[in-house]
């Protein structure tokens, strides 16, 4: 069993306040309601595997603390990395924390409970093997899984002691498997008897020639007439009376010992459980202890899962209290759902989203705070890349459903009550999302009340984003730095939001538009317009106009954006184009070097043959002949694997036949046809037929033009492998030694090894006295000594080979 520190609390977990949130956190349980964070954590809940993830996630706050927010989501990052290689290994677990509570205090677990935790065991050693060789993509995690134990040796107790079924089989102990053998011997030897009794002259006092049991006695039917001359005791008798069912007194005493027998198998295998549970106690601490670290995994994985189930991304996060969502979506609407991009905190702290009741600016508000919330928490958010969260404190909303709920005074009061309570609790810089600020009062009065609260907020450092309908709330954006208008786009031709956010416009009623859209007789849509007045209509027509021209830059920035990803797919087909012909060349070069290959087994053969003759006659020339052949054979080599370093000019025609060099290629080739309509030509290059434009060749390099050819060692041709510069012969006997020196003396030659030191010993000196003798003879030595200090004295010999 190896030792684990405790492993460390959940970044997320932190001490609560008597209303259940972190202290500090700033959040009641109706904004977390109205902002429906507790759906996004039942969504986590399903994600997980083990009852202390499960826990974990029921459990999962949002937290003030950017250091803890920063490490959640590192976590959630790394559950991320680990399931790119696969399932990680958390299922087959049970929740055995009462199991292990229970035996540490030294009660006694049964056959099931010990399966359990086996098989948790089984999994924490699983867990902790697979997420410790993943350090690289995942050190935190890596490192909370090193501090788990592991408990091989009781997994193995329990496995030998409990069978998958739950039953304790005979090998578990040599006593059960005695007293097992023994129960099934006293119970043959029972049968016997019985059998031998229904058969015999009691048979016919039997209701039936059958063996049965009562009350865990083997017992036989017998006829009520004659219970009183039946040998035997009676244990039970039929629901009409006409049978009883007696116990033969010639197997009272087989009975009597198979009880005890079965009395004393129940009594070993309670000894066994009792064993195992004992162990189990001993070990609580660290199976607690290693549990809650699989519970945290399981639960830093479910985190990822949820993020891929939602298309979820990791947000930057910000210091400073400002946000800015790309493409941002709420997680709990189903179908297709509008993205919106909204920024808050860096040129604006108050967003003031105005425009008619439509649904939209409430959508806005709540994806706002629950994707604050669940950046918070360590969750992933439904946003594009470059999206930044905030970690703010505190986060209040007051979010009602204004479209389907008729304007009261009792809701009216209702808000004012949450607002009330939300300024009396802002301590710092809070997010404050209120919906249809001043709603549901006096118009008149309404606005001036939302002007107050909104100035005030703003004056409080909060970041706020308010939505409204009154068009009086527009002007602080021009009045006070720092206030921002927003609208939610509305398509008059539809007659429905389009659900996208246009920060910096205001938004407009567009009362008039819908109800001339709707058929209103035109008369009465006319006097509306009159009795709005000159002011506001103009008004709203320079708004209208305004939206018309941001949709026509907007379309041009699409159109420009497309061009953009039009001219990004043509270069991406460039490079593809550029890797193809990279690739074609680099078969080209494939195929110039098998030629090599080639050249190299037919060197080889060429300078086995010189060999076999040098050996043969010891003739100096047929030395030079050899060496001749070898550099023959090096320069053909050099000039396949090698382009000429330069090209000839560029050429304005080219015939079939002309020798040409291949500029993209980087060698030389042999034109094959005459240039068609686009100038292009097929050109042999090295056995490959490939199509060239007649621009891209250049003049074949002469002979002459060629840059020499550096000294080739025939050491450099690389046939075979490479040659040691030392041969060891100790140990060895006089013809194996001679043997191997020979083999060793010619390939040291071929590979143009100057100097090559022969490892004999000392010892008796005839070794030797044997190598020297065949150095003198040999045709490829020039000159051999004794080796002197640190060159192996008189166990090695020195030889100079003549490869000049």
């Amino acid at each position: 069993m190896t030792s684990a520190r405790t492993s460390a609390p959940s970044p997320t977990s932190r001490r609560r306040s008597r209303r259940g949130w972190p202290e500090g956190c700033g959040m009641d349980d109706r904004t977390v309601r109205i902002l429906e964070f507790p759906k996004i954590r039942d969504r986590l809940v399903h994600q997980t595997v083990t009852a202390a993830g499960r826990d974990r996630a029921e459990a999962l706050l949002p937290s003030g603390d950017p250091d803890a927010v920063r490490a959640a989501l590192e976590e959630t990052s790394e559950a991320q990395a680990l399931m790119r290689d696969g399932e990680v290994p958390l299922r087959g677990t049970a929740d055995i924390r009462d199991a292990v509570r229970r035996a540490a205090i030294g009660s006694a677990l049964d056959a099931q409970e010990l399966l359990a935790i086996r098989d948790t065991l089984h999994t924490i050693r699983q867990c902790k093997g697979y997420v410790t060789a993943r350090r690289e993509p995942a050190p935190g995690l890596a490192s909370l899984a090193g501090t788990m134990t592991t408990f091989e040796a009781l997994e193995e107790a329990i496995r030998r002691t409990v069978a998958d079924d739950g039953s304790i089989p005979d090998s578990a102990s040599g006593d059960l498997a005695r007293l097992r053998r023994e129960q099934r011997t006293t119970q043959a030897r029972m049968r016997e008897k019985l059998d031998d009794l229904i058969r015999g002259p009691y048979a016919r006092m039997l209701q039936d020639a059958i063996i049965t049991s009562r009350g865990e006695r083997y017992v036989v039917p017998v006829r009520q007439e004659f219970k009183g001359m039946f040998p035997g005791v009676l244990h039970d008798q039929s629901s009409s009376g006409a049978t009883v069912f007696m116990e033969p007194l010639a197997v009272v005493p087989l009975g009597n010992r198979l009880r005890e027998l079965e009395i004393q198998e129940r009594e070993e295998v309670t000894r066994l459980l009792r064993e195992l549970s004992a162990r189990v106690g001993e070990a609580s601490p660290e199976i607690r202890r290693s549990y809650e670290v699989l519970g945290q995994i399981d639960f830093a994985v479910a985190k990822a899962a949820l993020a891929g189930a939602m298309r979820a991304g990791r947000p930057g996060l910000r210091g400073d209290g400002a946000l800015r969502f790309v493409a941002a979506r709420h997680p709990l609407l189903a179908g297709t759902v509008v993205p919106i991009d909204v920024r808050l905190g860096e040129e604006f702290t108050t967003l003031v989203i105005t425009g008619p009741n439509t649904g939209g600016k409430t959508v806005t508000l709540k994806t706002i705070g629950l994707l604050t919330l669940m950046a918070q928490a360590g969750l992933f958010i439904p946003a594009a890349d470059g999206s930044e969260a905030a970690v703010f404190p505190q986060v209040f909303a007051d979010i009602g459903d204004e479209q389907s709920i008729e304007q009261s005074l009792s809701t009216f009061s209702s808000h004012m009550g949450a607002i009330a309570a939300i300024l009396g609790r802002i301590s710092g810089r809070a997010l404050v999302l209120l919906d249809e600020i001043g709603a549901g009062t006096d118009p008149t009065e309404g606005v001036a009340l939302a002007r107050a609260l909104i100035e005030h907020l703003h004056a409080r450092g909060c970041r706020t984003v308010v939505t409204t309908h009154f068009n009086e709330l527009k002007s602080l954006a021009y009045s006070q730095p720092g206030i921002q208008n927003a609208s939610v786009e509305f398509d008059p031709e539809t007659l429905a939001p389009t659900y996208r956010l246009r920060i910096g416009l205001p938004g407009r009623s567009n009362a008039l538009i819908i109800a001339a859209r709707l058929g209103l007789d035109p008369s009465v849509v006319a006097r509306g317009r009159t009795l709005l007045g000159t002011k506001a209509v103009e008004i709203d027509r320079i708004l209208s106009d305004i939206e018309s021209d941001c949709r026509a830059y907007e379309w041009e920035l699409e159109q420009a954006a497309r061009a953009r990803r039009e001219a990004d797919i043509l270069r991406e087909r460039a490079q593809a184009e550029v890797a193809r012909l990279q690739a074609e060349r680099r078969k080209i070069l494939a195929r110039a070097r098998e030629e090599a290959e080639t050249l190299l087994v037919r060197a080889r053969r060429e300078i086995e043959g010189v060999l076999e003759r040098l050996k043969s006659s010891g003739d100096a020339a047929a030395v030079r002949a050899a060496r001749t052949a070898l550099r023959a054979v090096a320069d053909e080599l050099q000039t396949v694997e090698e382009s000429p370093s330069e090209a000839g000019q560029a050429l304005t025609d080219v015939s079939p036949g002309q020798p040409v060099y291949i500029v993209s290629l980087k060698r030389t080739g042999t034109v094959l046809t005459v240039p068609d309509a686009k100038r292009e030509v097929d050109v042999d290059a090295g056995g490959i037929r490939v199509r060239v434009g007649v621009e891209g060749l250049r003049a074949a390099p002469s002979a002459g033009d060629r840059p020499a050819h550096p000294p080739v060692r025939t050491g450099d041709i690389g046939v075979g492998p490479p040659v040691p510069r030392s041969l060891n012969l100790r140990g060895e006997t006089v013809d194996d030694a001679l043997v191997r020196l020979d083999k060793y003396l010619d390939d040291a030659f071929v590979a143009g090894a100057g100097m090559v030191t022969i490892v004999h010993g000392k010892g008796t000196g005839a070794l030797r006295k044997a190598v020297h003798d065949f150095l003198g003879r040999h045709p490829h030595v020039r000159a051999f000594r004794l080796g002197e200090r640190g060159e192996g004295e008189s166990g090695a010999t020195i030889v100079e080979l003549d490869v000049r």
